[in-house]
């Protein structure tokens, strides 16, 4: 259902920019977005390796996976994937997707929970409790009195 929406709005982008346009500058236009987008991922390809290679941060490198999303993205076919790429590149965006994924992360471990592996535990059965013996004597409140 979502691929066939997806579908159906590219179609309405590229109608609507074709009649406002032309066809030959849509084509050209989608041309240039693929070839800007693959000289994108291959320059933070390389700004990437670079990183790790000289300083091996991978919070460094985790900041470099955006541009590199967004080289994918703007190298897609398509006008929605092109508008998500350049999306990407907002240092407000890449905030907010930063602190909502790091939220959803503080929010899975509990920090009341220990995490053992099962060499670091045993299991114990229930605790079995002692019964006492039942003596054939009734107790001493139901005992006639003696005299």
């Amino acid at each position: 259902m979502l691929l066939a929406g997806w579908l159906l709005l590219e179609y309405v982008l590229l109608e609507l920019l074709a009649a406002r346009i032309g066809w030959g500058l849509v084509l050209a236009l989608l041309s240039l977005k693929g070839g800007l987008g693959l000289l994108v991922l291959a320059f933070m390809t390389v700004s990437a390796a670079r990183t790790v290679r000289a300083s091996k941060d991978l919070g460094r490198f985790a900041a470099i996976g955006f541009p590199l999303a967004s080289g994918i993205l703007i190298a897609l076919p398509g006008l929605i994937p092109m508008l998500v790429g350049i999306a990407l590149f907002s240092p407000t965006l890449r905030g907010r997707v930063t602190s909502w994924r790091h939220n959803r992360a503080s929010r899975q471990s509990d920090p009341r929970m220990l995490e053992l592996q099962t060499s670091e535990w045993t299991e114990i059965g229930p605790k079995k409790t002692r019964r006492k013996h039942k003596s054939g004597k009734a107790p001493l409140e139901r005992q006639p009195p003696s005299v």
